[in-house]
């Protein structure tokens, strides 16, 4: 950069000496003196036929009066006969002295005009090529960024936070993470994973409230709040401190912590799902959360949604014959429509667990009634039109849903849950396909109805077992008799 600096330097001296040092042109006499012969030839043409008029007044113009009237006391005036030759010269000369003299003036202005705009360029020009030069420079320090942001990305967890230690000149970094409970991260306290990266030994500092936006602290050391986010997501926050001097300067400070935060939010997101400790939360199969990360998310939500104004829903969901097909193409075709039907139930609703066998659940906070249903329908839709490519083999199926509200007089998530799947039983006895909300049928769910339903649907599933098991007994009895 400091070559580049030179060079324009360079430019700016040779432009000054194109300027302020032009080299005599050699034409420029030659060019006057035809001049002045062109100017003497049409004078010498006009005062052919006397002293013309129209001379003597640029003449007295150029010379004033007091001029004429001095030659006029000397004999020499326009009217007097004697010398009238020596008039004419005198008066010829007079003249071409004005017009070489405006032809000059001219020139002169002609001449300004040129050096003040070589002047203009030179100083545009000179501009240009500073601002050039800084751009570099910008360009060249983001590069520089860049490639130490790429360089943390792909570091070990270790190695890239102590870099970001050493960059931010930090004396200990304090993080709070989330436990992926999105909808409470602007509520809550931090109620997931936390942990120091330090240089010295500190104490555990007390969880504070979650941030939503950069907060500076100063008491003996310089502290930074700032939220972590990653795809928009709020995943939590991080705390820094660094020892500071009178020479500290806070905003060029905040301004390094603002360029390393997404990466570090990259950092530790990445960090988080490669910890072995969420293994328990994830169902192997499916990839969805597990009934156990429901129980644990409900009840911390549940008591928010118990201080709040915002609905609470809950979707069971369960896949209609799924046993029937299990029996009939075994477990890895079953397996296989578990896993496809995971994917599309996560990609169409917000909050989505595998609550057991082909039962899943998923989680509406702030949607209301109507935005519920809608959602869950397009659910369903969805998932009937969608055929499941197996083994070359197309399947098709179905899932029936039931919905509940929470309500403020429950007494623990278990209550909505289970009036969740007094709905989705509905929505088995009501022909399967179909979602039903259970305020709509709560009047014909009693306790006894609701396991007698139950053990009907799983006659109806034995029946179903038995009739498959026949129609094969009947395609072997036939094969036979072929054979023979």
């Amino acid at each position: 950069m400091q070559q580049a600096r030179l060079i324009v330097q360079e430019i700016v001296q040779e432009i000054e000496k194109r300027v302020f040092e032009q080299p005599p042109d050699q034409t420029l006499g030659k060019l006057f003196a035809d001049k002045k012969r062109e100017i003497e030839d049409r004078i010498a043409l006009d005062f052919s036929r006397g002293i013309p008029h129209a001379r003597v007044a640029r003449i007295r113009e150029l010379l004033g009066n007091a001029c004429l009237e001095y030659l006029d006391q000397n004999g020499f005036g326009p009217f007097a006969r004697k010398g009238k030759e020596r008039i004419e010269r005198v008066y010829r000369h007079l003249a071409c002295i004005a017009e070489m003299y405006r032809y000059y003036e001219a020139e002169a202005a002609h001449f300004a005009h040129r050096n003040a705009c070589l002047e203009k360029i030179k100083t545009e020009l000179i501009e240009a090529q500073i601002s050039h030069v800084d751009e570099v420079e910008q360009l060249e320090k983001q590069l520089q960024s860049t490639a130490m942001l790429v360089r943390l990305v792909l570091e070990p967890f270790e190695q890239a936070l102590s870099d970001i230690m050493a960059f931010l000149q930090a004396t200990q970094l304090e993080v709070f993470l989330f436990d992926d409970d999105r909808f409470l991260a602007q509520e809550l306290k931090t109620d997931g994973h936390t942990f120091i990266y330090n240089k010295g030994e500190e104490s555990l500092p007390s969880l504070p409230e979650a941030v939503s936006e950069l907060q500076l602290n100063e008491v003996k050391e310089t502290m930074l709040n700032v939220p972590l986010s990653v795809e928009n997501r709020h995943i939590g926050h991080f705390r820094i401190t660094r020892q500071t001097t009178e020479a500290f300067d806070q905003e060029a400070w905040k301004r390094e912590v603002t360029i390393i935060t997404p990466v570090l939010g990259r950092i530790l997101e990445a960090y988080r799902n490669s910890h072995e400790t969420k293994k328990v939360y994830i169902d192997d199969l499916t990839q969805l959360y597990n009934k156990r990360k429901l129980n644990d998310q409900m009840g911390k939500l549940f008591k928010q949604f118990k201080r709040g104004d915002k609905q609470l829903f809950i979707a069971m969901m369960d896949i209609d014959r799924f046993k029937s097909l299990n029996d009939k193409y075994g477990h890895p075709v079953g397996d296989e429509i578990l896993r496809q039907t995971a994917a599309i139930i996560k990609e169409m609703v917000p909050y989505a667990y595998r609550y057991g066998g082909e039962e899943f659940a998923a989680i509406f906070y702030g949607y209301t009634l109507e935005e519920t249903i809608g959602a869950v329908e397009k659910l369903r839709i969805r998932i009937e039109q969608t055929p499941y490519s197996i083994n070359g083999q197309d399947f098709h199926i179905t899932i029936s849903a039931g919905i509940a509200e929470f309500e403020t007089n429950m007494n623990s998530v278990m209550d909505a849950i289970d009036q969740a799947d007094q709905a989705l039983y509905a929505s088995k006895e009501d022909g399967r396909n179909r979602t039903t909300y259970f305020a709509d049928v709560k009047d014909r769910l009693s306790e006894d109805a609701s396991r007698l339903r139950q053990e009907m649907l799983q006659l109806r599933d034995e029946m179903d077992k038995i009739h498959a098991e026949n129609k094969r007994l009947a395609e072997q009895l036939k094969k036979t008799k072929k054979s023979a």
